[in-house]
């Protein structure tokens, strides 16, 4: 899926809770998330949550497939980071090796190179 580069993690994070039917209340207290701090992810003033965060926000929100890669990406984006559902994912020795096999060091290594003249 594209991201759509108007959203923010924040206004989607905002209209989950709405469709999860929860109060911002019982969102940031079910979560043992601070109010202040809860209000400064709403507001875009800090970047999104860490990925054990992200997953327990997930947990909660009970949301759809585009929303759940959506909010991934989002919180990846602004985080400057994978998104946490791909890191967890890459802590698998094996499939690292298997994904190992296909990548084309040659290109990726020469658009990193340092020519010594």
């Amino acid at each position: 899926m594209d991201n759509d580069n108007s959203i923010k993690f924040c206004n989607l994070l905002a209209q989950m809770i709405k469709e999860a039917n929860l109060s911002n209340i019982k969102f940031y207290t079910t979560l043992g998330i601070k109010k202040p701090y809860f209000y400064d992810i709403l507001s875009g003033k800090v970047n999104p949550p860490p990925p054990e965060r992200q997953f327990a926000m997930l947990k909660l929100l009970n949301p759809t497939e585009e929303q759940r890669n959506l909010f991934f990406d989002l919180a990846a984006q602004e985080r400057n980071e994978v998104p946490a559902d791909i890191a967890e994912i890459l802590k698998d020795k094996e499939l690292c090796s298997e994904l190992r096999k296909n990548i084309n060091y040659k290109k990726i290594l020469k658009n990193g190179d340092c020519k010594n003249e």
